[in-house]
């Protein structure tokens, strides 16, 4: 299960804190989130330092979000490390 709450927003930025695992039907999730609000033409800073875990459809996901418009914030090493290998966020 996925939990994603907007903790902050302004007119540029939105924040959401991301809890839980990233996975395949959550993924979805998470990028139509994300994407609704970049169509906003707003910034997503994701605070990721309660996921437990990210498969590979999760990965993909992140490894999508254009880097100049979604920040991944406090990524435990496991998701840096993910991201890194799969060729995505360095």
């Amino acid at each position: 299960m996925l939990k994603i709450t907007k903790i902050q927003e302004s007119a540029h930025d939105v924040l959401l804190k991301l809890e839980g695992k990233v996975t395949d039907q959550w993924a979805a999730l998470l990028d139509g989130e994300c994407r609704s609000i970049l169509r906003q033409k707003k910034n997503v800073f994701l605070e990721c330092s309660r996921l437990d875990y990210v498969d590979s459809r999760g990965v993909e996901v992140f490894s999508n979000f254009p880097r100049k418009q979604v920040t991944l914030m406090s990524a435990p090493r496991f998701v840096v490390e993910l991201l890194h290998v799969g060729g995505g966020r360095s």
